[in-house]
């Protein structure tokens, strides 16, 4: 199982962050979506400003502090909330520095939003992060993000995954990758990175929440196709019991019944960790039905993007589609591998390309 989102009920956020909206400014509604839309592990004031300030423009930095951790206070406060939300929330607010605005009356009155909480009948929507933001078609892209507005398409006029993956990577705030090694990270522990090992690397959840972003500002609020992030699924296992399953990231367009791609994002994975989501993917695809199937996966291991490593033969005739993103600390130089079938259903291969 992995971390944030994936461990911590969903709904639970989303209620909390619904009530808090009901009693914010008006002005703040919008931006505590933050935390509902991002895993908790990312959760950090730099990364609030920077995607603040992508969907709402320009943000005061006392405004957003003021947000930010008032929020946090909410979270603390909340005995509903996962033991893992209070653990960051404990460990955000205590490298909390001062900034001498003592006094500063929080954005909405806390004193009773336990009891209301639980007196709130639960919603019956799905724990799956579908975004119900407006549609916004005439927006600017430029505004948002620096992609072309553009949505790639192949020979036969369906939608481009991997030329969006490549854009999407493109897009990538470099501050919050960079920043992944030091505040949102994991060990790289065998695997060897600038010839070294146990090297601090990204976690999964940091390239989770940017290509959720990046992906939500062009193809939602310019095109309005559906973004779900952690689909919620239930199977009944070998073992006769009911297993929880979350698929990363589905895009779907919105007159189209069907999915258009299913992404599973993995970072920095061992070969055994791949074979297995490998193998994992095609539980999502039993239930959700994708028209393409893709591993995504973000590393900074030594050699791997001119040496990859491919799923069996036997899997990629099912239709599994891999592409490599390798990058360095700074995420200044990217470089990408893949494996893919394209419109003709033949085999495609690139190695090495560069993206940044």
């Amino acid at each position: 199982m992995k971390d944030g989102m994936k461990r911590g009920p969903a709904m639970k956020l989303e209620k909390q962050a619904k009530l808090f909206k009901e009693k914010s400014r008006a002005s703040e509604k919008g931006k505590i979506e933050y935390f509902w839309l991002f895993p908790c592990g990312v959760w950090f004031l730099q990364h609030f400003i920077s995607w603040s300030t992508n969907m709402f423009g320009l943000t005061e930095r006392n405004e957003a502090h003021t947000v930010f951790y008032n929020t946090l206070y909410i979270f603390r406060d909340n005995l509903m909330a996962s033991q893992e939300i209070h653990e960051v929330v404990r460990n955000l607010l205590l490298k909390k520095k001062v900034s001498g605005k003592k006094g500063r009356k929080p954005l909405a009155d806390t004193s009773n939003l336990q009891e209301e909480i639980i007196e709130k009948p639960v919603s019956s929507k799905s724990d799956s992060l579908v975004s119900s933001t407006p549609i916004a078609k005439k927006r600017s892209i430029s505004k948002v993000l620096d992609a072309s507005a553009d949505i790639p398409l192949r020979d036969d006029k369906s939608i481009d995954i991997l030329k969006i993956l490549k854009t999407a990577v493109r897009d990538f705030d470099q501050g919050i990758i960079a920043l992944g090694s030091s505040r949102s990270y994991k060990s790289s522990n065998h695997l060897y990175v600038n010839s070294e090992h146990y090297i601090k690397v990204p976690r999964e959840s940091t390239y989770d929440a940017e290509m959720y972003r990046v992906l939500m500002n062009w193809l939602r609020k310019i095109h309005g196709y559906e973004i779900t992030g952690q689909w919620h699924l239930e199977q009944v296992c070998d073992d006769g019991d009911y297993h929880h399953l979350y698929c990363d990231l589905t895009i779907k367009k919105p007159e189209n019944p069907h999915l258009e791609a299913l992404l599973e994002l993995l970072a920095m994975a061992s070969i055994s960790k791949l074979d297995g989501h490998f193998e994992q993917v095609f539980k999502y695809e039993e239930q959700l039905h994708p028209r393409e199937i893709w591993i995504v996966h973000f590393f900074r291991e030594d050699y791997v993007v001119t040496n990859p490593y491919w799923p069996s033969e036997k899997l990629q005739e099912k239709g599994l589609n891999v592409v490599h993103f390798w990058h360095d600390r700074d995420f200044k130089n990217v470089r990408m591998s893949a494996r893919f079938r394209d419109t003709t259903d033949q085999y495609c291969e690139i190695i090495d390309e560069i993206i940044l």
